[in-house]
Formats: structure tokens, C-alpha cells, sequence
């Protein structure tokens, strides 16, 4: 299965709670799933260290930036909430030619955050990383469609390569699911169905089905 890496050099974008949303998606289909937190700031494992017993099991492991993770993972999910300032490089020991990488780039809708991303996605094509077998996807994170930047946010993605896979709306379910180590996933479905839905389209980008 592909090894999920959640990136961008700017941090407070959102990345830990991406991350751990998605270790709990495959977490509770009972696929094997670890979650790799390689941020100094260890806000991954503090949300796992928080997480209830009788939630579905997510193995945590903490390595620093550019550390090899050294096991078996054919039928593994593996996302790894990346630290900020991480540099894209195409010799980086995180990427294997045997499995397909995926990256998943959270950008918030400030004129800030823009810049930094557009930064990132310059360094990312000039890195050679995407003539690979990495994929690399765009989500519009924290947004509210009503402010003016959202739609700067917007414009900005339309006019880059990478694809725009997903838009997730500023929610407290987000702040609340990690303040006690569970995720959106883990809640009552009628609690949060909007915010499942704005997942359906990130899921998919994830798991392409066959082409017919």
C-alpha cells in the first residue's frame, strides 16, 4: 500500500490533524496502519498518547526528518506527518522506487501561507521528486468560503500543476476530535457529515480504482 506523506514547510497548516485523520480512516477498515510522526514538536504522538483504548489501533513510531523506517509493509498504511522547513530532494531515503509515494500538501487561505506554498511547489518541480513514483496533491484546508481569501486560495489553485483534491472547511469537530486523540472518524456520523463528505474526494485521490 502507498506510503502518505503530509508536507509543507510552513507549520500551524494543518498537517497533524490531517495526518491523524487519516490514520484513523484506515485505522477503523481495519487496515494495518502506522503513523509516523517526524516533527520535533511531536504533536502527532502527543494526540496518539491521548487516544482512547477502545479506539481502532494506530501504531505510532517517531523518527527524526530524514530517518528510514526499516519494516515490511506491503498491506501497511504508512502516513508520516512531516516536520515544517522539510526541502523536497529526490535522493531522500523517504521514498522507495518499489512503492508509490503520496503527497498530500495542506495550504490555509492566508496571503502568507500562499507564498509559502508557492515557494514549496517550486522547490517540489524543481526537485525532480514528481518525475518519480510520488503523486503529490493539494488540499485547501481551514477554509470559509465567505472571506476574501478563500477565494485567493482558490485562483492560486487553480493555476498550479498539482491537483486540488480537496476542500476542508474551518470546523471545531477538527479541534475537538484531537484535544482527545480521536479524529472526525472516530465520531458520530451525524455530528459530522459535512465533514465526511468534504473527505469522500481526498479519499478517493488516495485509493484510485481501476480505470474503466
Amino acid at each position: 500500500m502507498p506510503s502518505i506523506l503530509v508536507v509543507n514547510p510552513k507549520g500551524g497548516c494543518g498537517k497533524t490533524t490531517i495526518a491523524t485523520s487519516i490514520a484513523c480512516h484506515y485505522a477503523n477498515r481495519q487496515i494495518p496502519t502506522v503513523l509516523i510522526d517526524r516533527d520535533p514538536q511531536k504533536s502527532a504522538a502527543d494526540w496518539h498518547a491521548s487516544r482512547p483504548a477502545n479506539c481502532a489501533v494506530i501504531e505510532l513510531i517517531t523518527l527524526n526528518t530524514e530517518e528510514e523506517f526499516q519494516a515490511d509493509i506491503t498491506d501497511t498504511v504508512v502516513i508520516q506527518d512531516m516536520p515544517a522547513g522539510w526541502q523536497p530532494n529526490a535522493d531522500s531515503r523517504l521514498f522507495r522506487a518499489d512503492k508509490t509515494s503520496q503527497l498530500l500538501i495542506p495550504i490555509l487561505p492566508s496571503p502568507v501561507d500562499i507564498k509559502a506554498g508557492l515557494r514549496f511547489l517550486m522547490q517540489l518541480y524543481r526537485s525532480g521528486l514528481l518525475d518519480k513514483n510520488v503523486r503529490a496533491g493539494m488540499i485547501a484546508n481551514r477554509t470559509r468560503a465567505h472571506l476574501r481569501f478563500h477565494q485567493e486560495l482558490m485562483d492560486f489553485l487553480q493555476r498550479v500543476q498539482i491537483p486540488l483534491i480537496g476542500t476542508l472547511r474551518d470546523s471545531q469537530n477538527y479541534i475537538r476530535a484531537m484535544e482527545n486523540g480521536i479524529s472526525i472518524f472516530d465520531l458520530p456520523t451525524r455530528h459530522v457529515q459535512k465533514d465526511l463528505q468534504q473527505w469522500q474526494e481526498i479519499i478517493e485521490w488516495l485509493e484510485p480504482g481501476p480505470k474503466t
